[in-house]
C-alpha cells in the first residue's frame, strides 16, 4: 500500500518540481548540507540516461566541491533503467553502462525498479552487480527521503 502512496506522490510532484538546475542552486545556497542527494529519472527513451547521467555526474561535483561528505543516490524507475541491462543494444549502449560504472566506483548509489524490470519481463540479474534492484523505485526514492535526502528530478533538456 506504501509503494502506492508513493508512486502517486511522485506522479503528483513531478508536474510542480523546480528544474534541476534551481533545486541544486536551493541545496548549494542552504549553506547547510543535508545527508544526501537523491536524483530521480523517470523517462519513457531506454537511451535516456545517456543524457540524464553525465547531468547528475555534474550536479554531484558541484555537491560534492561544496559539501564533501554527501551521498549521492539516483533512483530511476522508467524505461530508462532498461539502458543499463547487459542485453540493451541501443547506439549509446556502452557509453550508459561505462558512465554508470564510473559512477558507481566514485561513491554514487544506483538504483532501479524491480518491479517495473519484472513487469517488462527483465529480471534482476539482467542488470550489472553493482546496480542496486529495488522493489519499488518509488519507495526507494521515499526511503532515502526518509534518511533525510533531498529529492531531485532529473527531466529532459
Amino acid at each position: 500500500m506504501r509503494w502506492i502512496f508513493a508512486t502517486i506522490a511522485t506522479v503528483f510532484m513531478l508536474g510542480f518540481a523546480l528544474p534541476a538546475s534551481a533545486q541544486i542552486d536551493k541545496i548549494l545556497s542552504s549553506g547547510t548540507a543535508p545527508v544526501g542527494v537523491v536524483f530521480e529519472v523517470v523517462q519513457g527513451d531506454e537511451s535516456a540516461l545517456s543524457w540524464a547521467l553525465p547531468k547528475i555526474e555534474r550536479y554531484s561535483k558541484q555537491l560534492k566541491s561544496q559539501f564533501p561528505e554527501i551521498e549521492i543516490a539516483v533512483v530511476t524507475h522508467g524505461n530508462e533503467q532498461f539502458g543499463l541491462v547487459a542485453n540493451f543494444k541501443g547506439s549509446k549502449a556502452q557509453r550508459i553502462r561505462r558512465k554508470a560504472l564510473q559512477m558507481t566506483e566514485a561513491g554514487t548509489e544506483l538504483h532501479v525498479c524491480g518491479g517495473h524490470a519484472s513487469a517488462r519481463g527483465v529480471s534482476a540479474s539482467a542488470f550489472p552487480a553493482h546496480i542496486n534492484v529495488a522493489p519499488s523505485g518509488p519507495a526507494q526514492v521515499q526511503a532515502l527521503r526518509d534518511l533525510g535526502y533531498k529529492l531531485v528530478q532529473i527531466r529532459q533538456p
